[in-house]
C-alpha cells in the first residue's frame, strides 16, 4: 500500500506570456502564471481532490481548472518576485499536506 503522501503528486509549471526569448528580450519583469498541478495516484485520492477544487472554485478566489485526475490551480505572480513565488509554492505544499490527511 502506498503511504499517504504519495497518493498525491504536486508539481509546479512556470508559464509566461512567450517563449523563453520573448522574456530575455523584452525584460524579465513581466508576470508570469504560476500553476500548481496536483494528481491523485487512485481514484480515492482523484475525488478528494475533485471535491477539494469545486470547493475553491466556488470561491472564485483561484483560477482552478479540474481535470479528469485532480486538479491545477493558477496564480498569476511577477517573474521577479521570488518572494510571491517561494510563498505560493509552501502554501500549495501545505494544501497538500491538508487534503492527504483527509484521505
Amino acid at each position: 500500500m502506498k503511504k499517504k503522501k504519495d497518493r498525491i503528486d504536486l508539481r509546479f509549471a512556470l508559464i509566461g506570456p512567450g517563449t523563453m526569448w520573448n522574456l530575455l528580450y523584452e525584460g524579465m519583469n513581466q508576470d508570469v502564471n504560476l500553476r500548481s498541478i496536483f494528481k491523485g495516484k487512485d481514484e480515492e485520492s482523484i475525488e478528494a481532490l475533485i471535491k477539494f477544487g469545486e470547493i475553491l472554485k466556488k470561491k472564485n478566489d483561484y483560477d482552478i481548472n479540474i481535470k479528469e485526475d485532480g486538479i491545477e490551480i493558477n496564480n498569476m505572480i511577477n517573474i521577479n518576485d521570488f518572494e510571491n513565488g517561494e510563498k505560493w509554492t509552501n502554501l500549495m505544499n501545505k494544501l497538500k499536506e491538508e487534503i492527504v490527511k483527509m484521505i
